[in-house]
């Protein structure tokens, strides 16, 4: 009779003690998240747990199995930001509470052209564009307020009603994942310059393997006291509204014009994105001086050490059909 009860105490202690473990792990214990996923139609439950980096453990898998949760989830980009249990987090997916919008930055955009895209997708105002990043306490150098350079060329994917600010600070955010102030903030009016530099890269390449050249010919240029004679930087002066640079345009006296003035402009003409900013720090080295666009079609430059070289380039091919 003993064994028997004993036997049975042993099982109730056991449910109890299981069931404790299992309302804990399931409703009480909540994990802290904070990424974005993608879930993708038809994605099992293990994969969605393994992205989200939670562990598959028996109390989960019986809350599956008996509640059905996984069902219904909604597929689609979530920003995940908070602590949550079980329930919670799969409440939320199945709502599509936190679907997000696509916004695309391409490389070499103004702050304004930036500002420009998050008013047309009704993402901000202009003046709540302005007044966030008045407010912005950034770690690089800012010129009078100027974070020219520092909105970070890229695909994001932002929850939906997310306010300007958020949305700013993402962009600044994923430059500072790119470019660490730890580890290239040292001396950061160096670090602008390159800032500078990647920026008129930026706008003057169309494929990335040539911006390394493109970088080594303005180094070259600098260092024998050659101006840079960069059309973007007039065209920048403008807005980028020209079609074509003509040579009235190379006349216009700003510290922008680098036909009229030795060295860099004195702040980035666009917003860089990574393959030049690399470019900036890491050039190629050659003894090149020019670079012209080839008449190829191929949207690549043909590089010379001398302008007659550059000119006689120019004479040979510019009529050759593409």
């Amino acid at each position: 009779m003993r064994v028997i009860k004993f036997f049975l105490l042993s099982v109730i202690l056991a449910v109890v003690i299981l069931s404790s473990s299992y309302y804990y792990n399931i409703n009480i214990k909540k994990t802290e998240i904070h990424q974005t996923i993608e879930l993708k139609r038809g994605e099992s439950v293990r994969g969605l747990l393994k992205e989200l980096n939670l562990k598959e453990s028996i109390f989960v898998k019986a809350y599956f199995r008996f509640t059905g949760a996984s069902k219904g989830v909604k597929a689609g980009y979530y920003e995940i930001d908070g602590s949550y249990n079980i329930p919670e987090l799969f409440d939320l997916l199945k709502d599509g509470k936190a679907q997000m919008v696509r916004l695309t930055i391409p490389e070499g955009l103004t702050v304004e052209e930036i500002k420009e895209i998050l008013i047309k997708k009704n993402m901000a105002t202009g003046e709540e564009f302005d007044s966030v990043l008045s407010r912005i306490n950034f770690p690089y150098l800012t010129p009078n307020g100027n974070f020219e350079g520092y909105l970070f060329p890229e695909t994001y994917y932002i929850s939906k009603g997310a306010t300007p600010t958020v949305i700013i600070n993402t962009l600044l955010s994923e430059f500072l994942k790119n470019y660490p102030v730890e580890k290239y903030g040292k001396n950061k009016k160096e670090f602008y310059k390159k800032l500078i530099m990647g920026s008129v890269i930026e706008r003057e390449a169309v494929v990335d393997v040539d911006k390394p050249l493109i970088a080594s010919v303005f180094y070259n240029r600098l260092k024998k006291g050659m101006r840079l004679e960069s059309d973007a930087t007039v065209n920048y002066i403008f807005g980028y509204k020209k079609r074509r640079i003509y040579y009235k345009d190379l006349k216009i006296e700003s510290p922008y014009n680098t036909y009229r003035i030795h060295g860099l402009p004195i702040a980035p003409i666009g917003n860089p994105g990574k393959v030049a900013i690399d470019a900036a720090i890491n050039p190629a080295k050659t003894k090149f001086y020019f670079f012209v666009a080839k008449y190829d079609g191929s949207q690549s430059h043909k590089f010379t050490k001398t302008y007659k070289e550059h000119l006689d380039y120019q004479k040979k091919n510019k009529n050759k059909p593409k």
